[in-house]
């Protein structure tokens, strides 16, 4: 079956951002477009990108930045919705090349609402009201007041100051600050009868080290402080975590053994993120170790 065409576009944007040269044949390979289609998209994007041709017919993207320059920002929303739509389309082996895109644009913080055609997130009929109304609020600095139906009914009217609206692990959340300036997060299919806060408490205002944890976090578990934690890699998982960065800020210190070294603000994160590729990796950093041991300890206890 032929790709549609936005499949093709992406197709081809992949191949010319990691591939140090792209010809013709590799696109009709890969896409399925006829070698005249081939030849004149190759002629379209050289009147604006910085392609050029070699020696031996081939082409190179010569600036990958000179790409990412004409995704305008205020066009960046549009861009984030497009590329879920390339992604709800690709078959899941896929998934990876608009991933890299994502990364490129450097629009993987974008508000969560754009990601109403993530497959694997719950039913969106079910938070889009939830995240029109917070959408607001955070948008107006507002401190709001709603019901959060989980747990005891003598806790469920909450207060906070909404921060952000985050996609995590199929489940969307509300990342809000209390009072006391405590980072908490809410799932939104919990949350129900949304509203202005009624006393005259002003919304609180994030420390900037707080709104930076806030703002880079792709993960609900939050901390005070920067946590850095070495890892060791498997060969056989490396090459994904290079080419689909699981942490942002990840940092190679060494090819063999193929060290890493990432940024958490909080080892639970770390922990969820890293069992789906146990036993292939082993940390180096004694307190974020002891962590897994406790944690795998404990799921050995209740599971032998």
């Amino acid at each position: 079956m032929k790709d549609r065409v936005v499949e093709k576009v992406f197709k081809i944007l992949d191949l010319f951002l990691y591939n140090k040269s792209v010809t013709t044949k590799l696109i009709v390979e890969e896409t399925g477009m006829s070698m005249r289609s081939a030849q004149r998209y190759i002629k379209d994007s050289m009147d604006f990108l910085d392609i050029k041709q070699n020696e031996d017919k081939s082409y190179t993207l010569i600036s990958k930045d000179k790409l990412s320059q004409y995704i305008k920002r205020d066009d960046s929303y549009l861009t984030a919705t497009l590329l879920q739509y390339a992604k709800s389309m690709y078959p899941e082996s896929r998934h990876d090349a608009v991933e890299r895109l994502f990364n490129l644009f450097n629009i993987k913080n974008l508000e969560s609402a754009i990601q109403v055609l993530e497959s694997s997130s719950i039913d969106f009929d079910r938070v889009q009201s939830v995240i029109a109304d917070l959408s607001y609020y955070i948008k107006t600095h507002m401190r709001i007041q709603f019901d959060y139906m989980k747990g005891n009914k003598e806790n469920r009217h909450k207060t906070t100051s909404p921060y952000k609206i985050l996609y995590y692990n199929g489940f969307w959340y509300l990342i809000g600050c209390n009072d006391n300036k405590e980072i908490r997060a809410y799932r939104l299919d919990y949350i129900e009868n949304i509203k202005p806060s009624s006393d005259n408490t002003k919304y609180v205002e994030l420390d900037e080290k707080s709104k930076q944890i806030v703002e880079n976090t792709s993960s609900i578990w939050f901390g005070t402080e920067e946590l850095e934690v070495e890892l060791i890699l498997d060969d056989g998982i490396k090459e994904y975590f290079i080419d689909r960065p699981i942490f942002k800020n990840m940092q190679i210190l060494s090819e063999k053994p193929f060290k890493i070294k990432v940024t958490v603000y909080n080892y639970m994160s770390l922990y969820m993120d890293l069992m789906p590729y146990a036993p292939h990796f082993e940390i180096i950093t004694p307190e974020a170790r002891q962590f897994f041991a406790d944690n795998l300890l404990e799921a050995y206890k209740k599971n032998k």
